[in-house]
């Protein structure tokens, strides 16, 4: 078979696979605290390369998945428990099988008065463990220090870890840490209260990428249509002969 036909073909599961992460992106545009996923490729070009990867062909294949951790813009609610990051890091919560990181804070509070996840209702970790309020009507300034009545009742802390590629996703913008990773409170990143940070994706771009993709993908499908009639062509020839 034509090498050809392997070029288009690991082009086209390129750009399948471009195409999903794309989608789901663009799926979850409203999600608060979303991070946008990425994914880049590569082709095999050096002599190298080829010999010990590519067999003699040119072909394209995934290099990376990743996370882009990247600010999203902030919008104001006005409401007391609705809390934003402004700077990297995560807010904490004790999830199932440990603690986890999100950047989701529409966060509520349970018959207890602990502050927790609208979600999953899972606690919010602060400095001193699980956070408890008396009421909904507090202060948080932006160093996550927490007031009610003139007198300071909690601290949130923001968390930045030690490398997100040790990040796992979770779902609900939530993500657990990897055993190798740690996690230490920000000295940099600021609390902003009764704001939401929004998704990262940009609609517009994302909209543009999804149809230059779909375009690229049918143009790599028509070249394998076209590789396939001329082999069976040849194919016919050969046989006449």
């Amino acid at each position: 078979m034509s090498s050809g036909v392997y070029s288009a073909l690991s082009g086209s599961v390129a750009k399948m696979q471009k195409l999903e992460v794309a989608v789901n992106n663009l799926a979850n545009v409203s999600n608060i605290g979303f991070k946008a996923s990425r994914v880049s490729f590569e082709s095999l070009f050096s002599d190298v390369l080829q010999n010990s990867g590519g067999r003699g062909m040119n072909f394209t294949r995934t290099s990376a998945r990743y996370t882009d951790f990247s600010q999203g813009d902030l919008k104001r609610t006005g409401q007391a428990l609705d809390l934003a990051i402004q700077g990297q890091g995560f807010f904490k919560v004790a999830g199932e099988d440990g603690f986890q990181y999100t950047r989701r804070g529409n966060f509520t509070l349970d018959n207890e008065g602990n502050l927790v996840t609208a979600t999953k209702g899972l606690q919010v970790i602060g400095e001193d463990g699980p956070v408890d309020l008396p009421h909904q009507e507090v202060l948080i300034d932006e160093k996550g220090r927490i007031t009610a009545g003139g007198a300071q009742v909690g601290q949130i802390n923001v968390y930045e870890v030690s490398d997100t590629e040790a990040l796992r996703q979770k779902g609900n913008s939530l993500w657990e840490l990897d055993k190798e990773g740690t996690d230490l409170p920000s000295a940099d990143s600021g609390v902003v209260q009764g704001s939401l940070e929004q998704s990262n994706v940009n609609p517009l771009l994302l909209t543009t990428e999804v149809i230059e993709t779909k375009r690229a993908y049918a143009a790599y499908l028509k070249t394998m249509k076209s590789f396939s009639e001329m082999a069976e062509k040849a194919r016919q020839i050969g046989q006449l002969g």
